[in-house]
């Protein structure tokens, strides 16, 4: 196998931790090289559920009273189970309403934390070990992936994510996420709405249904995206239920993607540079948003965006897999050194869920047809004369206000330098090294030098003494041959340490 197949089956027999730790990287073709993204999409999560009687205690504890008191009926049989919950079918109140319980497994999160730890140490391996890793500053994106995997841990975020949604969903009436019971809801328990419903390869409609339930899938993730700025990281099909009455529901809202006004009229830039065939513009357009830490080189950029832009024409006119054009590309821009924001990645990894789900409904479904209007809309938001001298007033205020401070700034700055108050503070990388090594050089010489000592002094004493009095059992002879003694054992301890350290220790 090669080094990115044994990485990926490491991962799958370590559990479940591992397992999404590497589904979530699969997402990010702008940190990892495209061998091991690939490597990660083939992880599966095959999860046995726990007992009744093991997931009991965390129901009790976090319900804090009689479950009986809330629910009129509760299927200790889980119907659903992940690496982190169960869920269980239920009912709520009197009203006996129809409700999913999710109940975090016991000790998860301390099991967690324990194998971040582990997957932390291995990633500082890695990044040493593996030259063609280095640029990409593995421990850093494990460090990022572990932050979002422990705020997974707390179900409040997934419930304050669905909830949003719907608050900011236009059209409640076609697609809409399950309602959160905010009064059974803790970091460890969510309580929602039960969804009577199919997921879309399951479906069995009317083409024409299924093609307007695809367009409905499409308008709501783009205006998620586009109009809204807070999206659905990961509307696959596994993740959407078509109801009876043939609305979509979105479900598992536990990875979302943010865009603020600044990254939504980045990614119009980039969705018209790409439509455009033009690599010039999305080089440009992308090194001014990008963070980076080394130089670009802008000419071996714009070759390689050319050469993806020119692989994917023919399946721009043929409406094949458009999305995984944002994928190729954020490989592209990581792999030279061009790190995107995260939420880039979620969003081409949504763009590419709801085109596959789209296709599954309707395979004509074509997500640029879609995308078109709301890009469209963005513009006008963007170019609005209104919002364009809106936009200038407050830069303009916030420039100005500035200036003004300036004057004062620059006085308490002089002033501090004037009372010495202003110190620098300089630090060089790897004296450390340099300054061990002197210290293990000089205390080999200082022990060198009293072995030396400890010979000189010995050979005087029994030189004397067998001059004046040749008598090995006394005092001085006695003396001479402990010095001899020891200047023999230090001066064996000083050969191993040379022997096992090396010189350059």
């Amino acid at each position: 196998m090669s080094t990115w197949q044994r990485i990926r089956v490491v991962f799958e027999e370590l559990g479940p931790t591992f397992v999404k730790f590497g589904q979530i990287l699969s997402a990010r073709p702008d940190l990892l090289p495209e061998p091991l993204i690939t490597e990660f999409k083939q992880l599966r999560n095959q999860v046995t559920p726990l007992p009744w009687k093991e997931m009991e205690p965390i129901f009790l504890a976090e319900i804090n009273g009689d479950p009986k008191t809330c629910f009129s009926s509760f299927n200790p049989a889980p119907v659903a189970c992940g690496s982190m919950a169960q869920v269980y079918a239920a009912e709520l109140g009197p009203e006996n309403i129809k409700v999913a319980v999710k109940i975090q497994k016991p000790n998860i999160k301390k099991a967690i934390k324990a194998d971040l730890e582990i997957i932390g140490w291995l990633a500082r391996q890695v990044d040493q070990k593996v030259d063609d890793l280095k640029p990409y500053e593995i421990p850093s994106i494990v460090k990022e992936t572990a932050r979002g995997i422990m705020q997974e841990l707390d179900f409040t975020i997934e419930a304050r994510n669905a909830t949003l949604f719907n608050t900011l969903n236009p059209e409640p009436e076609t697609v809409f996420a399950p309602k959160v019971f905010d009064d059974f809801t803790t970091s460890r328990l969510t309580v929602t709405e039960w969804i009577e419903g199919l997921p879309p390869d399951k479906l069995a409609v009317d083409v024409d249904i299924a093609k307007r339930l695809a367009v409905m899938g499409g308008n709501s993730v783009f205006h998620q995206i586009v109009i809204a700025g807070f999206f659905h990281a990961d509307p696959h099909g596994g993740n959407i239920l078509v109801t009876p009455d043939h609305r979509l529901c979105f479900i598992d809202w536990g990875l979302a993607g943010l865009l603020t006004r600044e990254m939504r009229y980045f990614l119009a830039d980039l969705f018209s540079a790409i439509a455009s065939m033009d690599a010039e513009k999305v080089m440009r357009t992308v090194t001014v948003k990008a963070v980076t830490k080394k130089r670009i080189d802008r000419s071996l950029l714009e070759k390689e965006v050319s050469f993806i832009l020119r692989q994917y024409q023919a399946r721009f006119q043929r409406n094949e897999a458009i999305g995984r054009i944002m994928f190729d590309l954020l490989y592209i821009f990581g792999k030279n050194g061009i790190q995107l924001a995260r939420d880039y990645s979620l969003l081409a990894k949504a763009i590419i869920s709801i085109e596959e789900t789209g296709q599954t409904l309707d395979p004509t479904f074509d997500i640029r047809k879609i995308a078109g209007p709301y890009l469209q809309k963005l513009n006008y938001e963007r170019w609005n004369p209104v919002n364009v001298l809106k936009s200038t007033y407050w830069s303009f205020q916030s420039h100005f206000s500035r200036l003004r401070e300036l004057p004062g700034d620059m006085q308490r700055f002089f002033r501090h330098l004037e009372d010495g108050d202003i110190t620098f503070t300089m630090k060089h990388e790897g004296l450390n090294r340099v300054s061990s090594a002197f210290d293990s050089g000089i205390n080999r010489l200082v022990l060198g030098i009293i072995v030396s000592a400890l010979l000189i002094a010995s050979s005087m004493i029994i030189s004397s003494t067998i001059q004046s009095q040749p008598n090995l059992f006394a005092l001085p002879t006695s003396i001479g041959t402990l010095g001899y003694a020891l200047s023999f054992f230090f001066g064996i301890v000083l050969i191993y340490d040379i022997i096992r350290h090396g010189r350059h220790k």
